[in-house]
């Protein structure tokens, strides 16, 4: 009898193997869904940033160029003033020596 004591003692630590086996690979199988479940919400969360930081960057570089388009509009809004004015000035230099030459010679 002492003999079937060792077996059922002995199945018992096989089963007992079997048992932290099954639980081990159970507990791996956890692992790897949970480390893939995180992976594929940190996947999804980069893309989704990477989507708000383009469209951020197309409303920033939109708000730049309004601003260069109107510091542009001003430079040339005052280059024109600055142009028509010089325009003003030669055609009125220009008139005073056809109002000159028109009146004759001047002299003895």
């Amino acid at each position: 009898m002492p003999k079937k004591g060792r077996k059922a003692a002995a199945l018992s630590e096989e089963e007992q193997l079997l048992l932290m086996q099954q639980k081990m690979l159970a507990e791996e199988e956890l692992r790897k869904t949970k480390e893939d479940m995180l992976t594929q919400f940190l996947k999804d969360k980069l893309a989704k940033e990477e989507h708000n930081s383009a469209l951020n960057m197309n409303k920033i570089n939109l708000q730049w160029r309004t601003v260069l388009r109107e510091v542009k509009a001003r430079e040339l809004r005052k280059d024109i003033e600055i142009l028509s004015q010089t325009f003003e000035r030669v055609v009125d230099c220009k008139d005073s020596v056809i109002q000159v030459s028109s009146r004759g010679p001047v002299g003895p």
